[in-house]
């Protein structure tokens, strides 16, 4: 009896050993993971501005968290393409829908105006600052190399803001902080002073329909027209958007349709400006003013702003407003739909 007790215990330690082994255990080796950007002065929402993540991986040669944003442009033939421009690290690039970032060989670090050819995306213009002096660039690569086709006078005034137009690319729009605005017709070859404001020009919005109509939103808050690509422009008649205006956007699909938005609130127009209607905004605009506001270029019931920290997106044209808080304490700056209508960027700037 001992012996087969004897040859049964030895049998269960021979089975159970078997599956073990006396050498050291291997270490378990898990698959780094990505670690999720938890600031950044970039952000992208997939949902049309209902909820937005930080985008920054640029690897060691920029901080996207450091950076000021003063412009955006998306891609208009392929959404994963977006610019950046910055105030001191000039433009950043991705071209895979915000996970990672380049920095363009752009030598000015101000990039104030971008604007991307709808008819051959590879050619970008870019206004910035140059050893002090405001100029226009164009690249005809997609970025990689850059000529000057503008250049201010002397030191001192700054190319503010750039606009192509996008039913005839050849035809660009530039303002400048010494109150000039100036008109290419020849993509950039030549230029011609078309007006002198009383205030430096912040855009020029052009209708989505009709390229001869031209908003100008001017520093001091009101808002020009023009009729006529800007052979002449006037002044808006109307008290409610001729002071707190620091936002101007046009409709994408609706022609006559413009948004002007600020310190004094929301308002349209849905017939070129003679007439104004209120879009309340969802907080106090007095106090926190609409720094940036887009329309899905799909659906124009679809809108979104940001005011300070904030988002607001709204699916009945600003009738209700779902809001979403940013985790950061820099401003919302700019905010650009791209080519798929429920992706939106959102670029951030210190206060």
């Amino acid at each position: 009896m001992n012996k087969y007790l004897t040859f049964a215990l030895l049998s269960f330690v021979a089975v159970f050993l078997s599956g073990c082994s006396l050498a050291p255990a291997k270490p378990v080796v898990e698959e780094a993971q990505p670690v999720a950007i938890k600031s950044s002065s970039v952000l992208k929402s997939v949902d049309g501005g209902r909820s937005w993540e930080f985008k920054g991986k640029v690897g060691d040669v920029v901080n996207l968290d450091a950076v000021d944003v003063i412009s955006m442009a998306s891609n208009p033939y392929d959404a994963r393409t977006i610019l950046v421009g910055t105030l001191k690290n000039g433009i950043l690039k991705t071209d895979d829908a915000g996970e990672n970032w380049s920095l363009l060989p752009f030598e000015a670090e101000k990039a104030y105006g971008l604007a991307i050819d709808p008819a051959d995306s590879r050619i970008i213009y870019a206004s910035g600052v140059w050893q002090d002096r405001g100029k226009i660039f164009k690249s005809i690569d997609g970025g990689n190399e850059w000529n000057e086709i503008y250049t201010a006078p002397s030191n001192g005034p700054l190319v503010i803001s750039l606009v192509l137009d996008k039913k005839n690319p050849s035809v660009l729009y530039a303002t400048t902080s010494d109150n000039q605005v100036v008109k290419s017709v020849d993509a950039g070859v030549s230029w011609k002073n078309i007006y002198t404001s009383g205030s430096p020009v912040l855009k020029i919005a052009i209708d989505s329909a009709n390229s001869d109509l031209l908003y100008l939103n001017l520093l001091s808050g009101s808002i020009l027209r023009s009729r006529d690509g800007g052979n002449s422009i006037e002044g808006i008649e109307n008290d409610a958007v001729n002071h707190g205006i620091g936002v101007i956007e046009v409709d994408p699909l609706n022609a006559n349709w413009v948004y002007a938005a600020g310190q004094a609130g929301i308002f349209r127009s849905k017939d070129a400006g003679a007439s104004w209607e209120t879009v309340k905004p969802l907080g106090d605009a007095n106090a926190f003013p609409v720094k940036a506001l887009a329309i899905n270029p799909a659906n124009p019931r679809e809108i979104a702003y940001g005011a300070a920290q904030a988002t607001y997106k709204s699916l009945d044209g600003g009738v209700n407003w779902i809001p979403f808080q940013l985790q950061t304490a820099k401003n919302i700056s700019v905010m650009e739909y791209s080519t798929e209508p429920a992706v939106l960027y959102l670029g951030l700037r210190k206060k």
